[in-house]
């Protein structure tokens, strides 16, 4: 699908996805499991359940903005009444797997258990239908996409490739990410273990913004789909949170752009049933093979 042709309701320009990621720490410790013993680097980590939730949640709702939380199963077991008063203010909570697991190095049976309890989990916590799903961890391993379709999801926001939704064979619905919006390549950042190997981050608050708003900007006037990626353990400080809150005053300055749910595009996209092209980076791999 080209750009031009991408249409969206009530002929809004572009649609915007906010997301927050909300691992507790579990991404961290599947790099490095001795944090679990040390508590003072383990609490840059813990930082999100501690304050940055409930710090981005008010941001959220100063905005008037309905969220996608992806939440492994697990976590949600943890923080039962974090999550729920995520839920009540209105946002959605969906997968991030159940414990940060690999699903390319799981069986089928072993990867369609873990997907449903932590759909059953979540769904249980938010009275709310649990429909998309991020991976945690790993490559996506092949045939994935009816993986989850046979484990109740309907939509994906894990892969790359494009700037706009597009549908995997089996019609689940693909939500494309990008680095350069998430939080984390610009503020994670821990002494020992080193993260990021080599050291280095945190730049300017300003460059960040900045950066952010130039690539609304760009998806506004390409009429594209922005996700944006937060994580409360780094965007949810008292200093940082001033970037969300300018990045979502710029983006509510304009009244053709549809600030919507992550299940709310995929229900949109779905509706309209249009393929991605044979060209598309969806099918390079099954080319390759094709040509061998």
């Amino acid at each position: 699908m080209s750009e031009q042709s991408m249409t969206w309701p009530e002929g809004k320009r572009c649609a915007v996805v906010v997301s927050a990621v909300f691992d507790d720490g579990m991404d961290a410790v599947a790099c490095a499991p001795d944090l679990l013993q040390r508590s003072k680097s383990f609490s840059v980590w813990k930082y999100g359940a501690a304050r940055g939730v409930e710090r981005l949640c008010r941001a959220f709702a100063s905005s008037g903005i309905a969220a996608s939380w992806f939440v492994p199963g697990t976590v949600a077991g943890q923080h039962a009444d974090l999550l729920k008063m995520v839920a009540d203010a209105g946002h959605d909570l969906e997968s991030h797997g159940w414990a940060f697991e690999r699903h390319d190095k799981l069986s089928a049976s072993q990867s369609a258990d873990l997907l449903k309890r932590s759909r059953d989990a979540l769904e249980q916590l938010s009275g709310k239908r649990t429909s998309g799903f991020r991976l945690p961890a790993g490559n996506w391993p092949r045939g994935f996409d009816r993986l989850l379709l046979e484990a109740g999801y309907e939509w994906s926001a894990s892969l790359n490739g494009d700037d706009v939704p597009y549908l995997h064979p089996s019609r689940l619905v693909e939500i494309p990410v990008h680095i350069e919006l998430e939080d984390r390549p610009y503020f994670q950042f821990n002494f020992t273990p080193a993260f990021p190997k080599g050291q280095g981050r945190i730049p300017s608050y300003d460059g960040v913004l900045h950066n952010w708003i130039a690539e609304f900007d760009a998806y506004r006037r390409f009429g594209l789909c922005y996700v944006l990626q937060l994580r409360p353990e780094w965007s949810g400080t008292p200093g940082r949170i001033s970037i969300v809150e300018d990045l979502l005053a710029h983006i509510r300055g304009f009244d053709d752009v549809w600030i919507a749910t992550g299940a709310m595009v995929a229900d949109w996209h779905r509706a309209q049933g249009v393929a991605p092209p044979p060209t598309h980076p969806l099918h390079v791999f099954d080319t390759y093979l094709q040509e061998q």
